[in-house]
Order: structure tokens, then C-alpha cells, then sequence
């Protein structure tokens, strides 16, 4: 969440615009980038282990410069199911931590340096925001990646959507078969992705088991677990 003092529309400092080229692993993150720089709006689905997050961060920040100021990183906090972890003190950067820790991770790996995303919250290259804080917000000068798609409904899929302003790209993660709602329906990715699928305004790019670029044993897994249907 941008702090006051921070400096707003400065330009990415040295250690941003020196980041070694993101490089993609396999042609669907080639298709995920080239979305995201041509587009305004993309939609990307998939299973665990394609590289989602890690291929959009990495694009995002190749982006950062004198046209987007800064990322985003919109966090459903819908509560996993079965799970509590009660009530969270401190600030807006602390109480975000323990959802936002697959971005920070995939940043220190993109940058090499434990921490740099630490450092890149404290001077306001990353906003952290839960869905609520950007609802009612223009969002200008900036890539606004929304983790999570899955678990938030159409309404909201539709207040934030329609949230983007000038010098904007926003990013829509998720994976639909990690949805934590009560009612699966509820659910706004998949009906999303249908809809835009052949629009010429929103991109939608789609990973499957087979692009996947973690563990192999994982879309093994999956499988088995489909199977069993859970």
C-alpha cells in the first residue's frame, strides 16, 4: 500500500531498469507474455505449476518505466476452507504478507536477491491491496495483477475490471480448480474466460497440465486427483 512520502510517477529506479530479461520457458509463457504487452486486459487460467505468477511478474516489471509507474498486486483474502488464522495485527504491508507470499518469493527469484521485494514495497515500485481497497479506485500509470481470480464473484470481477484507467494494464490469475468458496459457482474465472475468449479487447490465455514447468510429478498428480474427481 503506497505510504505517504513515497514519490508518485518516478520512474523505476536503476536496479528495476537493470533487471535481467525475464525469459520465458516454454511457448504458452511466450503466448502469456506477448498478451500482457499487447493487451490491456488478460485473463490467464491454469494449473499449478505453469508459471503464472512467476511469467507475469517477470513481464511486468520489463514493462516498468515512464509509461506504468509501479505494479499492483491485487490479493483475494478469501479463508481456505477448513482453515482460520484469526485475527492479524499491524500494518496493511503486514497483515497482506502471509497471502502475497508466492509474488514475493517469485520476485527474489527474479531479481536473484532475497528480500528485493521488501525493498520494492518500501519505495513504492509494488502496491499490496486487498480486493476491497481497490474496488472504488481508478488505477493510473501502473500493471495491477489480481492473484487469484478463482475465489472472487462476477460483481466483483466487474467492479474491478472496470477500474482501469489511463497507462493501465491489469493481469487476472487463477486456477479453477482452486476454488476456496463455499459455492463453487460462485466462482468468476471460468465464466470470465468464456466470455472474452474471442473478444478483441481482453486476452485470454489458458496453460494446461502440460505446460507446466515445476515438479513433472505434479500434472501427474493432478490427473490422479481429477480422476478421483477432487
Amino acid at each position: 500500500m503506497r505510504k505517504e512520502g513515497k514519490e508518485k510517477g518516478r520512474v523505476p529506479d536503476e536496479q528495476v531498469q537493470n533487471l535481467h530479461r525475464f525469459h520465458c520457458l516454454n511457448d504458452k509463457q511466450e503466448e502469456f507474455r506477448d498478451a500482457i504487452t499487447s493487451s490491456e486486459i488478460t485473463i490467464c487460467t491454469g494449473p499449478a505449476g505453469t508459471g503464472k505468477t512467476y511469467c507475469a511478474l517477470g513481464t511486468a516489471f520489463g514493462l516498468l518505466g515512464n509509461k506504468y509507474k509501479r505494479i499492483v498486486i491485487v490479493k483475494s483474502v478469501q479463508t481456505i476452507t477448513g482453515e482460520n488464522i484469526g485475527y492479524l495485527p499491524g500494518s496493511m504491508e503486514e497483515k497482506m504478507e502471509p497471502y502475497i507470499v508466492s509474488f514475493t518469493g517469485n520476485i527474489d527469484k527474479l531479481f536473484a536477491k532475497k528480500g528485493v521485494s521488501n525493498d520494492f514495497i518500501k519505495k513504492g515500485l509494488i502496491d499490496i491491496l486487498p480486493i476491497a481497497y481497490v474496488r472504488g479506485v481508478t488505477q493510473d500509470d501502473c500493471i495491477v495483477i489480481v492473484d487469484e481470480t478463482q475465489n472472487i464473484d462476477t460483481h466483483t470481477f466487474k467492479s474491478l475490471i472496470t477500474r482501469i484507467g489511463s497507462n493501465c494494464k491489469f493481469i487476472f490469475l487463477g486456477d479453477t480448480e482452486q476454488v476456496d468458496r463455499k459455492k463453487i459457482e460462485e466462482s468468476c474465472l471460468l465464466k470470465v474466460a468464456k466470455i472474452f475468449q474471442d473478444s478483441s479487447v481482453v486476452s485470454v490465455v489458458e496453460f494446461e497440465d502440460s505446460d507446466s514447468v515445476r515438479n513433472p510429478i505434479i500434472k501427474d498428480i493432478l490427473a490422479v486427483l481429477r480422476e478421483h474427481q477432487i
